[in-house]
């Protein structure tokens, strides 16, 4: 039986509250969703092991994560988007250059090039531990996002310019989440529904940041959180009440997902 609607819901600032955890209204508003016949997926810049609580603590089991470059569907893998070892390469280059720490991300492991206190800020800003220092961790996994560790956002500019090859997102005031370009949660979403065969269902789609523009405007129909950005805002269909007074129930119940 085919799912009554595809489901996308960005983490921070959207599904989760302030304290990067579920509130128990959103847990039940996800149940509610799932009996209704609609699949949730989680889609997000975090990794699978960033994820683990949410899996664990609510009834999603699909996500798109890595800002859609790692995706599994109903606990199995249906798609990965490895960055090309050349571009590791130069990053970890400029990074290096400007005594910046760069965070190296595979499908089930994270670390970075040097410890930083912003590197401490960054992780801390999302509630999680900063990984271990493995400068060639890259020579032992495939690499399917980096996060550069930088706080002066007047550098910005020069990575943007530097690696037209890559996407850069700001999605908080200590890093910038990096891939690969043209692989973002949109073409996750794109992938997902090849993979799975699902290309007649409803698309919905939750967020609130920079990572979430393209996904929105793919989503048949998009949920921008009042805490998000302006630009979100813009793109949306709907705007609903903030991650932290029941935005994600509000939205749900405007398009009649849930009761």
């Amino acid at each position: 039986m085919k799912p009554t609607a595809l489901v996308f819901f960005d983490l921070d600032g959207t599904l989760l509250n302030e304290e990067s955890l579920v509130d128990e209204d959103v847990k039940e508003a996800l149940v509610q969703l799932k009996d209704k016949g609609a699949v949730p997926f989680i889609a997000t810049g975090r990794s699978p092991l960033e994820i683990q609580h949410v899996l664990e603590e609510t009834v999603i089991d699909s996500f798109i994560t890595l800002n859609g470059q790692y995706i599994q569907y109903k606990g199995k893998e249906v798609f990965r988007n490895v960055i090309p070892q050349s571009l590791v390469d130069g990053l970890k280059k400029m990074t290096s250059e400007k005594n910046l720490p760069l965070s190296l991300y595979s499908s089930d492991k994270i670390r970075a090039t040097r410890y930083s206190e912003t590197l401490k800020q960054a992780y801390n800003f999302i509630h999680e531990e900063p990984p271990a220092i493995d400068e060639a961790f890259d020579e032992k996994e495939e690499i399917l996002m980096m996060l550069v560790l930088n706080e002066d956002q007047s550098l910005d500019q020069e990575f943007i310019e530097g690696f037209p090859e890559l996407s850069f997102y700001r999605n908080t005031p200590f890093s910038m989440d990096t891939i690969t370009k043209g692989h973002n949660k949109a073409k996750g979403i794109d992938a997902l529904l090849e993979s799975i065969n699902m290309h007649d269902i409803p698309l919905y789609a939750f967020g609130d940041g920079a990572n979430d523009l393209e996904m929105l405007k793919r989503a048949d129909y998009s949920v921008a959180m009042a805490n998000g950005l302006d630009d979100v805002k813009a793109v949306a269909d709907y705007v609903t009440s903030s991650n932290k007074d029941g935005g994600i129930v509000e939205g749900l119940k405007f398009y009649n997902l849930i009761d």
